[in-house]
């Protein structure tokens, strides 16, 4: 086993699933244009790209201490192959839909492993360990958006194909790199499985008290990053100009991928329920304050509050998981980010789309003429009946026009609503973080469990029955 050369292929293979949601992020209102989606569609393809996660991821999970990390990683492998060649061949919205499914799948196969392998090789340093694997995830929307934003300057016309087809096409680049780091490598057994903690104990620590509320709390955390995450380019480029609005994206990501790095130290000195309960005020004054800043400055100012925030609310509630619940093994390090993605895949990246509908079908009703010119029939999304708006004929429309200008207008008024609703999430989650910080004092303080009842290298721990 080389563990160096593991850790690694496991940092790019989750590098490969975030530049493949940079360039979809990216590509999504080109996407709508070309296949004629509403608000409501694009969200409903944001979320096709998350929410189908939480199959494989469980699925898993669920046999992958007997099937082995690395057949499971052969799959991953394959899926990414396979639905990176269906996205660059749709010619229509179902299967493009369908190609970002088995996207999906391929990053909950990775997550799968890549957990509760690092959480195994790092046993004494898991949330420190878990918050470096992570800046992978950022590292790739950094690449993915970086990329793709330069591509802008490619003329599409002297390429074969469409330009956003070799976009896309950047996925293959670390899916290609983590499957040769990753082949013939031996996996270690996970610490739960090493301590003779058997299949019925793993499953049985998912009926936990702490943990299903820890469940409830992944929820709001999955929808304040990824939801927002994935509308943040589309946002942006309505707030600021499409010149700087897809570099918002890549700026919070440069920060995340640096703050990851120093979780340790921040974890020693706070715990990593106070961690988290600061990053949820953070969020929640980075996503009031993007909602309203309407400078180049500003956005970019309070786009690091919001960054400063996202940074540690992943990888440092699988470091609490993991350390309250190592009896759980994959199954409960992997079921929380199951549960985070399928809440962000059904209601996150969707709601967020129906908000921006019903504002703009709000604002088009106080508009008559421009309603019944440049809206489409009813149809039903989360928050009820609305008319979206015609794209090709808006796009059509000249862009010094009057009525282009009033629909842009109501477009990123909309925006910023969605924005400022997303606020809410993080809020419930500080109220969440301040009572687990008070119902852990009056145990004596947050402690880390462990299967074998000591730390190597440390004080002595809890023991796993506690």
């Amino acid at each position: 086993m080389n563990k160096g050369r593991l850790f690694l292929g496991c940092f790019l293979a989750l590098v490969a699933t975030a530049v493949g949601f940079a360039i979809r992020s990216q590509l999504i209102e080109e996407w709508a244009i070309q296949f004629e989606m509403s608000e409501t569609q694009k969200g409903n393809i944001l979320g096709a790209g998350l929410y189908p996660f939480v199959i494989s991821i469980m699925l898993f999970s669920l046999i992958v201490d007997r099937i082995g990390y690395g057949t499971a990683m052969v799959a991953a492998f394959v899926f990414h192959v396979l639905s990176a060649v269906m996205t660059i061949w749709a010619t229509d919205y179902t299967m493009l839909y369908w190609a970002t499914v088995i996207f999906a799948l391929a990053n909950g196969t990775v997550e799968a492993v890549i957990n509760p392998v690092t959480a195994t090789l790092y046993p004494n340093q898991k949330t420190h360990y878990l918050n470096i694997l992570h800046a992978g995830w950022p590292g790739g929307l950094v690449v993915g958006s970086l990329i793709g934003n330069l591509m802008n300057n490619i003329d599409g016309a002297s390429l074969p194909g469409l330009l956003w087809q070799w976009k896309f096409a950047l996925v293959f680049i670390p899916t290609i790199i983590y499957g040769v780091l990753l082949v013939g490598q031996k996996f270690p057994p996970n610490e739960r499985v090493e301590a003779g903690v058997t299949y019925e104990e793993m499953v049985g620590q998912f009926f936990r008290p702490l943990f299903l509320f820890l469940v409830i709390i992944m929820v709001p955390l999955a929808i304040t990053e990824l939801g927002t995450d994935s509308w943040m380019t589309d946002i942006m480029n309505s707030v600021i100009g499409t010149t700087y609005g897809g570099y918002v994206l890549t700026y919070t990501s440069i920060i995340m991928f640096i703050l990851r790095f120093f979780a340790g130290p921040i974890v020693h000195k706070i715990s990593p329920l106070g961690l988290l309960a600061a990053s949820a005020a953070f969020a929640i004054l980075g996503l009031l304050g993007m909602s309203q800043a309407e400078s180049f400055f500003l956005v970019f100012v309070v786009a690091t509050v919001y960054a400063i925030g996202k940074t540690f609310f992943w990888p440092t509630m699988l470091g609490v998981v993991s350390e309250q619940y190592p009896k759980g093994g994959a199954l409960t390090l992997n079921g929380i980010s199951g549960v985070g993605m399928l809440s962000v895949g059904l209601l996150g990246t969707t709601l967020m789309g129906s908000i921006q509908d019903k504002v703009i079908h709000n604002q088009l009703e106080e508009r008559p003429e421009l309603q019944s010119e440049y809206a489409e029939e009813e149809e039903s999304g989360i928050l009820g009946k609305y008319r979206p708006l015609d794209k090709q004929k808006v796009d059509a429309l000249p862009d010094d026009s009057e009525e282009k200008l009033a629909i842009m207008e109501m477009q990123k008024t909309a925006k910023r609503q969605a924005l400022a609703w997303t606020a809410l999430f993080p809020t419930f989650m500080l109220v969440c973080y301040i009572g687990l910080i008070l119902y852990f004092q009056s145990k004596g303080g947050y402690k880390p469990v462990v299967i074998s009842g000591e730390n190597e290298g440390g004080p002595p721990a809890e023991s796993a029955s506690s």
